[in-house]
C-alpha cells in the first residue's frame, strides 16, 4: 500500500497553521488553564445541579486525584468552597464563592472569544463537525511514534 505522503503533508502543515492561529492565545489570568477550566465547569454545571469532584472529573475527562488537587487549590485562593450534603455526610458539593463568581464573570466573555470567532467563522454545521473530529481524535490518545 502506497502512502499518500502529500496528503499526510497537507495536514501536517494545516496543523502547523492551526497552532499558529492565535485560537489558544488566552487572556492574561492570574489562574492556570486547568485552574480556569475546573472554574467554568463549576460555574456552568451549578446553573444546573450541584456540582461534586467526580462530576467535574467526568466532564473535563481527567483523574479525581488531579481535580481534587485543582480543587483544594482554588480553595485555598477562595474560588470555591466545599459544601458537606446535608442528607449524606459522605458527599461534599463544590460551589463557587462569591470572589470566584466575580472571577468568572470578569474573564469569561474574553477568554472565550477566540473561539467563539473560530464557531462564527465555521458555521454552526463546520462547527459540530470540527467538535466531532476533534473528539474522534481525542479517543485514540496521544499518538506513540
Amino acid at each position: 500500500m502506497k502512502k499518500d505522503y502529500q496528503t499526510l503533508q497537507q495536514l501536517d502543515r494545516a496543523l502547523r497553521l492551526f497552532r499558529r492561529s492565535g485560537i489558544y492565545d488566552r487572556v492574561n489570568t492570574k489562574l492556570s488553564d486547568a485552574d480556569i477550566m475546573v472554574l467554568f465547569c463549576v460555574a456552568f454545571c451549578d446553573m444546573h445541579q450541584k456540582v461534586k469532584l467526580t462530576d467535574i472529573s467526568k466532564r473535563l475527562k481527567v483523574t479525581l486525584p488531579a481535580v481534587t488537587h485543582k480543587v483544594n487549590d482554588l480553595v485555598e485562593k477562595n474560588y470555591v468552597e466545599k459544601v458537606q450534603s446535608e442528607k449524606d455526610l459522605r458527599v461534599v458539593y463544590i460551589k463557587l464563592t462569591e470572589e470566584g463568581k466575580k472571577y468568572v464573570e470578569s474573564i469569561r466573555d474574553e477568554y472565550y472569544s477566540p473561539i467563539e470567532q473560530l464557531t462564527k467563522h465555521l458555521g454552526e454545521e463546520d462547527t459540530k463537525n470540527f467538535l466531532r473530529i476533534l473528539n474522534k481524535i481525542s479517543e485514540i490518545g496521544k499518538i506513540k511514534v
